[in-house]
């Protein structure tokens, strides 16, 4: 895999390395514009305003899709070792994993009813508020990383663990969500309950998502001999 590394050296690469920066930042603003939306959502209670919002979530998931093929089809076209193929495939397939767990967390956290939000405790909001704030502190880290990695690579191995931490607060904070929903007496839907389980799920999977792009980023270098 060591390849890719000379490969973003070269000047060829200019093209698809601007396209990949690019790419990272358009997944980070997923991750900022639903934490948004969350917001809105819990300070405001204005459900109609936080969705138009979580739908700027999947826009900007379409607009990095896009970005995604663009890198796709420049590689597919050009003179490249397989193994950088594969490798550049890999790593952007990655990145567009955080964006599709933002747009799934924005998805059906829309469908969920407002009365959940009313019968919710204090400390449930408070868990739920703070579990996306590290996700996007984790996210932060993102496009730092991978700007390092197409770069002079000095702090890749330091961002990469204050991603795992960040990862490890956000699972801390997820079952302590867990708990605090499990002390709260609700009447609701049991679709709703279930629905609400799964968007936590798959928002403590965006996280999970940013830790997997660090630790590959991580092997590529190992394998590059540059750590």
């Amino acid at each position: 895999m060591g390849s890719l590394i000379e490969y973003f050296k070269k000047k060829t690469a200019t093209s698809v390395l601007e396209k990949a920066i690019k790419h990272a930042q358009k997944v980070q603003e997923c991750v900022i514009k639903l934490d948004d939306g969350l917001e809105i959502l819990f300070k405001e209670k204005d459900p109609d305003k936080s969705h138009d919002i979580f739908h700027k979530v999947d826009l900007l998931e379409g607009e990095a899709d896009t970005i995604r093929r663009e890198i796709l089809n420049d590689i597919s076209r050009g003179e490249l070792n397989p193994s950088v193929r594969i490798d550049l495939s890999h790593l952007i397939k990655r990145l567009d994993d955080v964006a599709n767990c933002a747009t799934g967390v924005a998805r059906r956290i829309a469908t969920v009813p407002i009365i959940f939000w009313e019968q919710s405790s204090e400390e449930t909001i408070k868990l739920f508020g703070e579990m996306m704030k590290t996700t996007v502190n984790c996210v932060e880290y993102l496009d730092k990383i991978v700007i390092d990695l197409l770069g002079e690579r000095q702090e890749v191995e330091n961002y990469a663990k204050k991603i795992n931490l960040l990862e490890h607060e956000v699972d801390l904070l997820n079952i302590n969500l867990r708990r605090s929903l499990q002390q709260t007496d609700y009447d609701l839907n049991s679709f709703t309950v279930f629905t609400v389980g799964n968007t936590i799920d798959i928002m403590e999977g965006i996280s999970d998502s940013i830790e997997i792009v660090a630790d590959y980023i991580m092997q590529l270098l190992r394998s590059a001999n540059v750590l």
